[in-house]
């Protein structure tokens, strides 16, 4: 897929999001990109792999047509196949995010082993607006960093700019737009001029430690997702006001 460009060093390999105008994804983008993943994932010298984009956001997510009812199950399964692929990988994982993160699109973001942001770049998990919640989140940031920061993030969908999440503890570091490229081409040597033999044994144990019960945690958040909150009157009415481009009427406002 051309709006999914990987590049490819000795000790690093670099995945591009290129898909105008907000890096919106399909499922289909989802699984070639957790295609993209799987075929790295043994390449024994690999010390690093990032992920960046060359638009003005990171992404915006996966499209609102695939949180359907009936297109739902299957974007859901793709979505946190691609995730749990990044956890389980014992290669480290970068996001060099320079703009705006929204829903699956910022979930992806912070998900990675380490995330740097540009001083114009924000974090939002949006879906409550769409009368949605983020299954993902909701099964884990916590564990980053803390339940009430999380529900306030999932429950009023606000943005948090990238200072207010450093401070929260769900970012590395923050850099100006002027030294961004300089500060993160520090890091990446930082972490590619380790062995890839100790640097993936020592991933192996801190993720086992860390992301144990995280896959019982997702498949309740998806059960709700996919059984109850789809089934909700003011769901629907929030994709419908979507498509048609007006605010949402909640039944019991």
């Amino acid at each position: 897929m051309e709006h999914i460009k990987l590049k490819q060093s000795d000790f690093w390999a670099k995945i591009t999001f290129s898909k105008p105008p907000l890096n919106i994804f399909k499922k289909e983008d989802l699984i070639y990109l957790e295609e993209i993943l799987q075929e790295l994932k043994n390449q024994e010298k690999l010390r690093l792999i990032i992920f960046e984009s060359d638009q003005k956001v990171f992404s915006a997510g996966v499209d609102i047509a695939d949180h359907l009812p009936e297109t739902a199950p299957e974007m859901i399964k793709a979505f946190h196949k691609l995730i749990f692929t990044l956890i389980d990988l014992e290669i480290p994982t970068l996001s060099l995010v320079k703009g705006a993160c929204f829903g699956g699109g910022s979930e992806f973001a912070l998900f990675s082993d380490f995330t740097l942001a540009s001083e114009n770049a924000c974090f939002a998990q949006p879906e409550i607006k769409l009368a949605y919640f983020p299954p993902l989140s909701m099964a884990h940031l916590a564990y980053l960093t803390g339940n009430k920061k999380v529900l306030e993030l999932i429950l009023t969908g606000e943005k948090l700019s990238a200072n207010d999440a450093l401070q929260a503890g769900l970012i590395n570091h923050v850099f100006s737009e002027e030294e961004f490229d300089q500060k993160a081409e520090e890091f990446i040597n930082s972490i590619t001029q380790n062995s890839s033999s100790v640097i993936r044994t020592t991933l192996k144990a801190y993720k086992k430690i860390n992301y144990a019960g995280l896959k019982e945690k997702l498949e309740l958040a998806e059960k709700v997702f996919l059984e109850e909150l789809l089934s909700l009157e003011d769901c629907i009415e929030g994709t419908n006001s979507f498509f048609e481009k007006r605010p949402p009427v909640w039944k019991d406002c």
